[in-house]
Formats: C-alpha cells, structure tokens, sequence
C-alpha cells in the first residue's frame, strides 16, 4: 500500500484532522494565527544552548523532513529557545510559529526534546509553516514501552529504530527485558556464565505453545548485550529524552540463569535454557547463597543504568520446589515465615534494601504484593488493575499495564491474515478507550505514576513482528498517557491515517491496518438474527457480497440469510483486504440467554448474544468469537421463547493452557418446559474440546452447568490461579 493511498483514503476527513492536526500524541492546547513563517528548508538555532550531541539529534530529526538545521548566533537563530524553570509541568513546553521564527519554551532537556518532535511533526511543508501557538504537557509522568528481548533477540540497530519511533510519540521509559527462561541477555563481567551458557538455547517452538504434537526447530539460538552495548543504547535513549529500565527476572523465571549456575536452585540440577514457552518450577532458591549471586548481578546492573528504578521481575514464580527443599524451609523457620508467598515477600524485600542502599528504588510486577509488599516499591499492575489500586492504597506509587489494555503481544484482529499471536484479542480502539485511573478514589489517583504498554515476544521472532504488533496501538497508547481530553475515535482514526500511517511507511516500519476492518453488529431478529454494517471512517469504499456500501455509520438491518459474507475494503484501485464472516443457522439462532455466571468483561464477545449469533468460535483462537470465563463453573439458561424440540445440543470449547484456558472437565445439561422444573438429560466428563448430547429432546429452557479445575495445576503456565473457560455457540439441531 503506497504512502499516497493512505493520505487519499482520508481526503474527505478534514474537518475532523483540523481539531487534531499533524501533531501525536495530540496536543492540550492549540490555537491557530495569521502569522506564516517561511524557512525554505533552512532552519538556524544557537547550538551553544543545547549539548553537541543534541544538537545533531535535532539536526537528523528535521532533516528527515529534508529541513536543514544550522548553528548559529542567538541573535540570528530562527529556531529561538527559552528554559523557564517555572513552566508548570517538566516536561510541558509552548511552541509559537511567527512571521520571524519558532520561539519554543522549555522546563528541562525532556521538555525540549518534546517541543521538537511536535515541531518536526508541523512541518507538513519543508519551506514554511503555518502560524501556530501550541501550549502543551502530558497527563501522566511515566509513559512506558516494553520489550522482551529474552525469548527473541534484537539487535542495537533494531532497538535505536525502534527507540527512534518511541522518541516520536513522547514516551519518556522503555522496559528492556533481559533475561527470562530463554535467554539470559546482558554481559556480567563477575558471572561470565551468563552470557556464554545462559544466552544460548538449542531448540525453539514452532508454532503455538498449545498444538499438539509439539514441534522444534532444532537451532542454536540466542545472543546478548556485552555490558558497553547497552551503555550506549542508555545514552541514545536519554538523547532522545527516554529513559531505559533494566528488568532483571527473580525469583521465577530464572532457568536461563539456573543453566549456567545450577547450584542457585533448590535441585541443583543440570537443566537446558528452555526453548519453549511458559512457567517452569525450577526457580532461584531462597538461599542466602543465591540472593548474594543476584545482589552482585544488581550491583553490575545499577552501574550499568543510570535509572531511578531497576525492575526485579517478582511475576509468575512457582513455590512447588520451595516446598520441598530443606535450604528453603530452613530459611522459612529462622524467619517466621508461613508459606511460599511470605518466602517470596522476604525475598523481595531483600532485594530492596540492597538497591535501596545503592539510592536507587525497585519495581515489580503484582506479585510482589503477594505476601506484603516490600516498604518502597514500585508496582506494575498486569493482572488487571486490581493489583494497581491495592498498592496505590498502601501508598505505593504504580504503573498500570493490564493485560485487557496494554498486552500488545495479543491479536488485534480476528482476519484470517492475522499472524499468529500468544492468544487475546486487544484491537486499536480499546486500547484508545484505557483510563489507567478507572475505579480508584481521588486521594490515590495521584500514586498512579501512568502506564505501559508490553510486548512479549514468544511468537513476535523479528523486529518487523514486533512493530506489526506494536504498531498503531502504540500511537492509541501514547494518546491515552499524553491528553485526557481526546478527540473521538473515528476523528483519531481520520487523522491517524492521513497523518501517521505516511510517516511510518517513510521510515520502514511495519503496521497493520486491521484497524480499517469494517465490523457486522449482529442483533436479535424474529425468525434469527440480523446485521448491521459498521465502517471505522469514512473514505474507505466496501462491498458486502459484492454490493457497494457507502457512508461510515450503520449502513442497514437485514436478517441474515446466507451462511457467508465477504467484505472486500479497497482504496482506489487498490484492494487492502477481505473480511470473511461466517454464519451456522440453528434453532437456538437469535434466542436470549441469561448468564448466571457472567463472561469476563474482557472476552465477551457480542454480550448475550454471543452463544447464539451463528458465529462459531475460530481456531487456532484470536482472542475474539469466544466468551471467557474466569470462574471454575459456569451456569446459563438458554430460553427458545417456545416449547421446541431437538436432537442435538453441541458447544465448543477451548482448550490453550499456555494462556491460562482450559477445556472444562465435566458438565451437566438440564430441561424445563416451564423454566421451574429441571430434568437432567446429560452429565458427563469431558473427553474432547465439544460438548455434544445427541438424543431426542423437547424443551423450551436449557440450562447448562460447566466445571472446570479449581486451580491450574503446578508445574504450568499460571499455576495456583483460576483457570480460563472459553466456550462458543450452543447449536440445536433438529
């Protein structure tokens, strides 16, 4: 798709991008004047002001819009710089374009760093600018991007192009995972082992975690950063205004680590770098011995990183060989300790006096409040925000980055095309509809510090997935983090697309457009269900089974009468993609269920409709087309409206343990002509991923019961939680 498609797709979105503008994440304030400065390419500004090297910066950012910046005397400089310590945010900053010039007020470097990438995003036209006073400050002071460079590597060329993109949208923190169970990726000069064991692996996954036969590519694979590497990476970032914080994994997801130093677990066992995904028991032991080899491996890192906070990991750490292993248990009598989660509790806080007493704070994920949290840690919510809002009440400052938000390494589209993904479904426009403030009180919204958005990289194995993934939900992100008052979101789309989409394509990044997807809202009718089509902007021209729609809302209501439509979306000549919907006609077609247990917020696919709208659930599973359950037993009653009767009852389910989803293990199906009196037609343990009762039946009520585990077992991925039920439509046949 060429740069001059996009801008055409939007040619009738003016009205909209002229309250937007070119600028992202959109500015607080924006007024329009008469004035307009001609520059012809050529820009001056007194480069004593500002450091060598960022005065290049600025140099290569504009002349990427061919704009041409040269040092000058302040009294020549058209590019006219004024720190004011007083201005009320750190990083906010005002830009003003006037006949003479571009006169920019700044707090400190990151404020200044701020005002010219909204000024190299201005300039529209390499020669002059249009009269403009932009007033300007983020919401949040932590804007964050995360990635995990343990379970696929990147280079320092990847990563300065992907901090480059970073720079451009204002996030101010980048997350750099180093080690996990797949790769241990930065150099420690006092445990060489690390790097010449714990970064290489022999085999990694094909395919999803959860097919069955699991498959390998049998390949060494790995690499890491020697630790002058990544010293100049913390100072590209910081001339560019980020920060990098290093996460180092404890006490689980150590076994790249356990590799090269078995003798810090509780087994003292031989064990391989895994090249698979998951949770994995063998953790660091508790022992004095192992937490004096991570306070070393911390004192090379706090040399290394300049940051406030050094993330310690604290996520996902099974406690079944804690359980078992004399040193722990020893550990666990001499400090009054009752269980494993008070064990990880001492062990964190451990943790934080030694990076406390080098004057620097940690942060963790929410399971370091398990058992207490340590006296001044950080947390970074993921679980969902419950865990944020538990630690801002204790005073504790937060990082909110819930799954349901900010997970960018989850499906943003259910198309057929999509590239396979770790499981979830998280498209453009919920991310644009995150408030990392939703559900706390006023007197703690000031703990939470902003958010972050995190990519995993199980199945991203390039530079080119993770910026598919990243890309533009990471635009959405920014716009959340930066300004509270947003535009509306087909208005953010418009300009989105005019504006950013170009920009990417100029500098080689890879995005998806699965944003531009035109949707069918299927609703009850009375003989089945109807459906209505929804396009995401105007401008875009879509045929539905080869009939031309037009216009952006709900083009019409029409019952559903074939089992498949194909929406075709092109611009110009060009077509960008096809959307297959498939629908299954059944008795149950369009009948109202009521949910006992209702599906969670976050896969609950088309409401109460969703067991009943002739979508069958897609595998391998995209995150959407499903509900999703966080309960070990389910209950609904589905109601036909009359007595009807039937041969079959069918239900699929799921079964991916890698994401937490498991198939149910037994059910039990119930019918009632009159909604009070229940006769049990089918009880039955689970022996495949469908629930099928196949018999002659009558009935108007059906009322299904389904039990899952408790919890997921030790020893995979999530254990001790509450496993994940996903079920699809209940077809009744006749």
């Amino acid at each position: 798709m060429k740069i001059t498609l996009v801008v055409l797709l939007f040619a009738l979105t003016t009205q909209s991008l002229a309250q937007h503008g070119s600028v992202f994440p959109q500015p607080i304030s924006v007024e329009q004047t008469d004035s307009k400065f001609v520059f012809n390419r050529r820009l001056t500004m007194d480069n004593t002001q500002v450091p060598a090297e960022s005065f290049s910066y600025f140099r290569e950012l504009l002349g990427r819009n061919s704009v041409y910046l040269e040092p000058s005397s302040a009294k020549e400089a058209t590019i006219r710089l004024q720190q004011i310590q007083t201005l009320v945010y750190t990083e906010g900053y005002q830009l003003t374009v006037t006949n003479t010039g571009i006169e920019i007020q700044y707090s400190n470097y990151q404020s200044l760093c701020n005002a010219f990438q909204s000024l190299n995003q201005l300039i529209l036209n390499p020669q002059e600018l249009p009269g403009i006073r932009i007033s300007d400050q983020p919401a949040f002071s932590y804007r964050g991007v995360h990635l995990d460079c343990s379970r696929h590597f990147f280079t320092i060329a990847e990563l300065q192009k992907f901090i480059d993109q970073l720079a451009k949208l204002k996030f101010n923190r980048f997350h750099w995972h180093l080690t996990d169970d797949q790769g241990w990726r930065i150099e420690i000069k006092k445990y060489p082992k690390l790097t010449r064991v714990g970064a290489w692996r022999d085999s990694t996954l094909i395919g999803h975690f959860s097919k069955q036969p699991v498959e390998y590519e049998h390949q060494r694979y790995g690499g890491f950063y020697t630790q002058e590497e990544a010293k100049q990476l913390v100072e590209y970032a910081r001339i560019r205004g980020i920060e990098i914080i290093p996460e180092i994994e404890m006490p689980g997801h150590a076994r790249a680590a356990l590799a090269a130093y078995p003798e810090l677990s509780c087994t003292e066992k031989q064990l391989p770098v895994v090249g698979t995904w998951g949770v994995f028991d063998d953790v660091f032991c508790s022992q004095e011995k192992t937490r004096s080899f991570l306070k070393d491996v911390l004192d090379e890192i706090i040399e290394i990183f300049p940051s406030q906070v050094i993330h310690i990991g604290g996520d996902e750490c099974p406690k079944v060989n804690w359980e078992k292993c004399p040193k722990c248990k020893t550990i666990m009598t001499e400090n009054h300790l009752k269980n494993g989660h008070e064990l990880q509790s001492f062990f964190i806080r451990d943790m934080e006096k030694h990076v406390n007493s080098k004057g620097r704070t940690i942060i963790g994920w929410d399971e370091i409040l398990e058992g207490g949290l340590a006296p001044n840690a950080q947390v970074m919510s993921w679980q969902g925000v419950e865990g944020g809002i538990a630690a801002a009440k204790q005073k504790h400052q937060v990082v909110m980055t819930p799954t349901s938000y900010c997970y960018f390494d989850y499906y943003q589209s259910g198309h057929p095309s999509e590239p396979l993904a770790i499981g979830g479904y998280l498209p453009l426009e919920k991310v644009y509809q995150f408030n990392p403030l939703k559900g706390l009180e006023n007197e703690y919204k000031h703990y939470i510090l902003g958010a972050q958005a995190n990519l995993w990289t199980e199945y991203l194995p390039t530079i080119q997935a993770v910026e598919y993934n990243a890309y533009p939900r990471l635009v959405a992100m920014a716009e959340v983090l930066w300004n509270q008052s947003k535009v509306p979101y087909p208005d953010f789309v418009a300009a989105l697309s005019s504006y950013y989409l170009p920009q990417l394509q100029k500098d080689g990044v890879r995005f998806s457009t699965s944003f531009l997807d035109p949707k069918l809202e299927i609703r009850p009718y009375k003989t089945g269900v109807s459906y209505g089509l929804i396009k995401p902007v105007d401008g875009v021209v879509f045929s539905l089974n080869n009939e031309a729609v037009t216009g952006i809302n709900i083009e019409r209501t029409k019952q559903i009468q074939e089992s498949r439509y194909l929406i075709h979306s092109t611009i110009g000549d060009q077509e960008m993609r096809v959307c297959d919907y498939t629908f299954t006609s059944h008795l149950a077609l369009g009948k109202r269920v009521e949910f006992t247990t209702k599906p969670h917020e976050k896969y609950n696919h088309n409401g109460s409709l969703g067991l009943t709208d002739g979508v069958v659930g897609r595998k391998p599973w995209k995150g959407n087309e499903w509900l999703g359950f966080n309960n070990d037993t389910i209950q609904f009653i589905l109601d036909l409206e009359t007595v009807t009767s039937f041969s079959k009852i069918e239900i699929g389910t799921l079964n991916d343990p890698g994401s937490w989803i498991y198939r149910p293990e037994k059910y039990l199906i119930q019918l009632s002509s009159n909604g009070k009196k229940y006769k049990t037609v089918a009880k039955s343990s689970m022996n495949g991923d469908l629930i099928r009762v196949t018999k002659k039946m009558k009935a108007r009520y059906i009322k299904v019961s389904i039990y899952n585990k408790e919890l997921i077992p030790a020893g995979q991925t999530g254990a001790g939680f509450t496993p994940w039920t996903f079920i699809n439509e209940i077809i009744l046949s006749e």
